[in-house]
C-alpha cells in the first residue's frame, strides 16, 4: 500500500512537471509575440511623433484612452489626443525628435501590460522661439489588447528634473 501511494505520488509530480515543461514553449512563444506587439506600438507611436503626425499618434491609442503630459494636462479619447497634438506639432514640437528606451514590459494578464520607458526629446522650441535644451523623462503606459490589436489606454509622461539653475521649457 505504501509503495503504491509512493508510485502514485511520484507519477502525479512527474505529470505536473512534464505538463509545465510541455506547455512552457507555447507560453513563452505567446509572451514573446505579445512583447513584440507591444514594442510595435512603442515604435509606431514614436515614428508618428517624429513625423509630427497628430492623427498617426492618436491612432495608437484606445478610443477611451487618457494622455497625461508633463504639466498634468489630460487629454481624453483618441480625438482629444489628436487635437492636443495638432497645435504642438505646428508650433514648438514642429522639429522635435523623441527616442524611447524600454525599461520594462510587465504583463498583468495576457491582454494588459504596463510599460515603463525613458525618453529623450530634442528639437523643441521655447516660448521665445529659441531651441530648448534636451529634455529627458519617463513614460508609464498601460496598453491593452483589444480585438486582436494592442493600443495605449493610459500614457503618463513625466520629466526628469533639470540641472540646478535650468528651468524646463513648458
Amino acid at each position: 500500500m505504501k509503495g503504491t501511494r509512493s508510485i502514485a505520488l511520484l507519477t502525479s509530480f512527474a505529470l505536473i512537471f512534464l505538463s509545465g515543461i510541455l506547455s512552457s514553449p507555447k507560453e513563452a512563444r505567446a509572451a514573446d509575440e505579445a512583447s513584440a506587439a507591444v514594442k510595435g506600438v512603442i515604435d509606431g507611436f514614436t515614428d508618428s511623433f517624429n513625423r509630427h503626425d497628430p492623427h498617426g499618434v492618436a491612432a495608437w491609442f484606445a478610443d477611451d484612452a487618457d494622455f497625461i503630459n508633463t504639466q498634468q494636462v489630460t487629454s481624453h479619447g483618441r480625438k482629444g489626443i489628436e487635437e492636443h497634438f495638432v497645435p504642438l506639432f505646428a508650433g514648438r514640437l514642429k522639429n522635435a525628435h523623441r527616442t524611447c528606451t524600454v525599461r520594462s514590459i510587465r504583463f498583468i494578464n495576457p491582454e494588459v501590460a504596463v510599460v515603463t520607458m525613458d525618453y529623450v526629446l530634442t528639437g523643441t522650441t521655447g516660448t521665445n522661439g529659441e531651441e530648448a535644451p534636451v529634455r529627458k523623462g519617463l513614460y508609464d503606459w498601460i496598453v491593452t489588447k483589444q480585438n486582436g490589436k494592442w493600443l495605449i489606454n493610459v500614457l503618463h509622461e513625466s520629466e526628469q528634473a533639470s540641472a540646478p539653475g535650468v528651468m524646463p521649457v513648458r
